[in-house]
């Protein structure tokens, strides 16, 4: 019988994409210049480059092509990354129906399903729903914070105590995301009905295996990246070689049962604005099936929860993790934001409209994501048409395109000293608007552009300034090894260090 190591079928899958490759190449884009080698063979060199190198590569393009447009081969065929902000503006102004920001992403439809992308109707839902009721259910995302972090950190009022901090911001945002997605408390008659797996000791978003799903989840589907290397009638095979998503799927369904049925027998019952009905997730999640003709199921609440999580618990750890280490190198800065805290805090309490005046914890977490965003390529959208630019480059149907995030974020033209980190960069004293951190502009669009731009930006930014603001008030803070630690580049992927830790020492109350 042949046995097959790992390296034979290294070998094997290498050889099929060279093959792929070269039967398959997209010549449409030859008027485009590149980045690296053209020739189907030699661009597997520039793939390997831009694998651990995808900076330099982008920012070469960026310099040899100021304001225009350039490709880059990848794995899986070329990117077009364009440099110009009349470009970041045409992208902002296309329709759906000509290029889309979901179908960009492969790993989605491989890892949590097609109807994701053909009724994305979840998206709606965060945009609205979940955005609408941030200020009336505020008390839940700052009590689940102090919670979170008092439980997390040991008492340290005179010794410093060191911990991972990303683990440590992970744990924290799949508590608060959680405890506002489907925390509050079910209806009491429920348990006598169900025993959803020992719910009737925790509140929904309080369960410790709905967190833990969530968690293995974002880390699984964040695997799924790695599926476009292969040709597409691969994908479905290698998503369950190189993720256990599917199963995660299965399990958060199995979860979501009981307490669909339940909603659904109690709308039955008394009507839909029955006594109690929970203002949460789930809730929306059967408004928005039913506004867009989508089935109300387990199954497919189970992929569009697990999609709302893993944007809410990845990019906000590595978002807030940026500013964190930021703060840890600049104690200064802890005063400054401090003192803005308290003022506001005395006059308003803590409430979304609070955090909406601290325009120095604003600027600071936008400053951050200038420097540290979690991608070094925005804007990442599929072409369903051919596309013309506004300077007349075009680009054809079925194409990948994206914006060059990172060379412009620290382009000198655009930010002064661009290398420096400048927590207050973007506050204004004259009187003049000051851009948020949510806001995107042509010049800072590190959530995104246009409509497709991340729905749940409102949320994440309500999330991370509430932590921001509650850590500076309560603890003092310090890098272990007092230097931004490094980052993971992956293609265009800045994957934040999972092993870097910070050190908290209790602040004294005066």
């Amino acid at each position: 019988m042949l046995e097959l190591t790992a390296t034979d079928v290294l070998l094997g899958t290498t050889t099929l994409l060279v093959v792929w490759r070269i039967l398959f190449r997209e010549r449409g884009l030859d008027h485009i210049p590149t980045v690296g080698y053209s020739h189907p063979i030699l661009s597997w060199i520039s793939c390997i480059v831009y694998l651990f190198g995808a900076r330099n590569s982008l920012r070469e393009g960026y310099r040899l092509f100021p304001g225009g447009i350039f490709k880059i081969p990848t794995f899986d065929g070329w990117t077009v990354v364009a440099n110009g902000a009349h470009h970041v503006d045409d992208i902002r102004k296309a329709t759906e129906e000509q290029m889309s920001a979901m179908e960009s992403t492969a790993a989605f439809k491989y890892t949590l399903g097609p109807r994701i992308l053909e009724n994305p109707f979840h998206i709606e839902v965060i945009r609205k729903a979940l955005t609408r009721n941030i200020g009336s259910r505020y008390q839940d995302i700052y009590d689940e914070v102090v919670r979170a972090y008092t439980e997390a950190i040991p008492q340290c009022t005179d010794d410093w105590v060191s911990i991972t901090a990303y683990k440590l911001q992970v744990d924290v945002i799949c508590r608060v995301s959680s405890r506002y997605f489907v925390g509050q408390p079910l209806c009491k008659c429920f348990f006598q009905l169900v025993d959803c797996r020992g719910l009737h000791s925790y509140s929904t978003g309080d369960n410790p295996e709905f967190r833990d799903l969530c968690e293995r989840a974002t880390a699984e589907i964040f695997k799924g990246r790695f599926i476009r290397v292969f040709p597409a009638f691969l994908r479905p095979f290698a998503s369950r070689l190189l993720t256990d998503i599917h199963n995660l799927r299965a399990q958060m369904a199995d979860f979501l049962q009981p307490i669909i049925d339940y909603r659904l027998e109690q709308e039955t019952l008394h009507g839909g604005e029955w006594p109690d009905r929970p203002n949460d997730l789930i809730t929306w999640l059967i408004d928005g099936a039913r506004a867009s003709g989508e089935e109300i199921s387990a199954a497919d609440f189970s992929s569009r929860l697990l999609f709302t999580s893993f944007g809410a618990i990845h990019t906000s750890s590595a978002a807030f993790n940026s500013a964190l280490y930021q703060l840890c190198l600049n104690p200064d800065d802890a005063k400054e934001l401090r003192e803005e805290v308290e003022r506001v805090t005395q006059e308003e309490g803590w409430t979304k409209a609070a955090l909406g005046k601290m325009y120095k914890m604003d600027s600071y977490l936008r400053e951050s994501q200038r420097m540290h965003s979690i991608g070094i390529l925005s804007l990442g959208r599929t072409l369903f048409k051919d596309f013309t630019f506004s300077d007349g480059t075009f680009v054809p149907e079925g194409s990948r395109l994206a914006v060059n995030l990172d060379a412009r974020h620290y382009d000198e033209n655009l930010y002064s000293d661009p290398e420096v980190f400048n927590g207050f960069r973007h506050v204004r004293t004259d009187g003049e608007p000051q851009p948020l951190v949510a806001t995107p502009t042509l010049e800072y669009h590190a959530f995104g552009h246009g409509r497709p731009a991340c729905p749940g930006r409102f949320f994440a930014i309500t999330e991370l300034k509430t932590m921001l603001a509650h850590l500076v008030m309560n603890y003092d803070v310090k890098l272990e090894d007092d230097v931004y630690p490094s980052k993971l580049m992956m293609e265009a992927n800045a994957i934040p260090n999972m092993s870097a830790k910070v050190l908290f020492r209790q602040r004294q109350k005066v």
